[in-house]
């Protein structure tokens, strides 16, 4: 139904095998569900400033961000099989719709955890984030300083990027400062923090570090078609590209045109790049595999595309600052969630509501 490199309709078999994933994750995830429902109590009231309600507000956020992507990827397709005409749906839509979203999401995941259970008072909350705000705003300034052209969009994911943190940092603080006239360690109060705290911050720096991550990219990202013959350079950000030319290269299933791009930085050489062109006889298909050069502040890309007159190519260049930072920042988060699953009280919980079922049932 998609065209998408997420699409299996010319291999069934691993659609019928995601398609089973599902039905099990699912369908087992609501069997759960239905099975606990009756345990679940109404709740106790709560006010209508307290971290359930921050909870509630960011779900409801989740949910509508979700239908947002169901509607941007559906609406085309409903739209062409009601005969309504062919409309496409790409980046543009999906960043003027989640800029909105996310925003007071990541606003209400800096106040969710320093809010109280049941009620809390604006005054209080606001003091005891006022130099959360001001540290964000001021980390903002000098990042969008140091780096120069950001524009608004990326200004204001630097400051989520930023809050997020600072609001972590004060959370922090709050649980390792002494309370009650107590003369303890630092240590000894770190280890007295839950691992579901623990988990919840691990998870919101990875949000952190995956928003830096893509706003770097997006206000950063460089890429550049050129023609490049043996010996033609081409520089990006401090790194000169230089191709050296291409050489046939047999694959098991296919045949390559493999080119050798060097890549120096300042005059010292860096590494040497790789891409290939592959064709594969069994289907006639052609394939761009590129090379890439990772390093903890950028990536650099190089593909090959089509030869030209005078054996030159069409090379393409790519420069993509923080890219591994996003990959980054959802390994945090679900290590996050790993944490938080260890926490005792869980098992304590489940046993205590073993032992309170068994009594029940000895008692009848």
């Amino acid at each position: 139904m998609l065209s998408s490199v997420h699409a299996f309709a010319t291999d069934p078999r691993r659609g019928l095998f995601i398609l089973a994933f599902l039905v099990i994750v699912i369908g087992a995830s609501l069997t759960l569900y239905a099975w606990r429902a009756p345990t679940v109590g109404l709740g106790a009231r709560f006010a209508l400033l307290s971290r359930e309600t921050l909870l509630l507000a960011n779900n409801v956020l989740l949910v509508v961000a979700c239908g947002a992507v169901l509607l941007g990827t559906l609406y085309p397709l409903a739209l062409d099989a009601l005969g309504l005409g062919k409309i496409s749906v790409g980046p543009p839509y999906f960043d003027t719709v989640f800029v909105p979203l996310l925003t007071p999401l990541v606003f209400l995941m800096g106040v969710g955890p320093l809010a109280r259970w049941k009620q809390t008072e604006l005054p209080d909350l606001a003091h005891r984030l006022r130099w959360a705000a001001g540290a964000s705003v001021v980390a903002t300034i000098i990042t969008v300083w140091l780096k120069g052209d950001v524009g608004i969009v990326g200004a204001l994911g630097l400051l989520m990027a930023a809050w997020i943190v600072a609001s972590l940092a004060t959370d922090l603080a709050e649980r390792l400062r002494p309370a009650g006239g107590l003369r303890t360690s630092v240590l000894h109060r770190a280890r007295q923090i839950p691992r579901a705290v623990l988990g919840m911050m691990a998870a919101h720096l990875g949000i952190a570090i995956f928003i830096f991550g893509v706003t770097m990219v997006k206000t950063g990202e460089v890429e550049r078609d050129v023609k490049m013959g043996v010996g033609d350079t081409t520089e990006i950000r401090g790194n000169t590209f230089t191709f050296r030319g291409v050489r046939d290269m047999p694959g098991p299933n296919y045949r390559a045109v493999q080119g050798q791009i060097d890549i120096t930085q300042d005059g010292k050489p860096l590494t040497t790049l790789r891409p290939e062109k592959r064709f594969y006889p069994s289907t006639q298909s052609t394939m761009t595999e590129a090379s890439i050069d990772s390093g903890f502040t950028r990536d650099l890309y190089v593909s090959l595309g089509e030869p030209v007159a005078g054996g030159a190519w069409i090379v393409r260049v790519y420069y993509k600052p923080f890219v591994d930072w996003i990959w980054g920042g959802c390994f945090v988060m679900a290590l996050g969630g790993l944490i938080a699953a260890t926490d005792r009280r869980y098992r304590s919980k489940a046993r205590q509501s073993a032992m309170a079922h068994g009594a029940g049932v000895a008692a009848t």
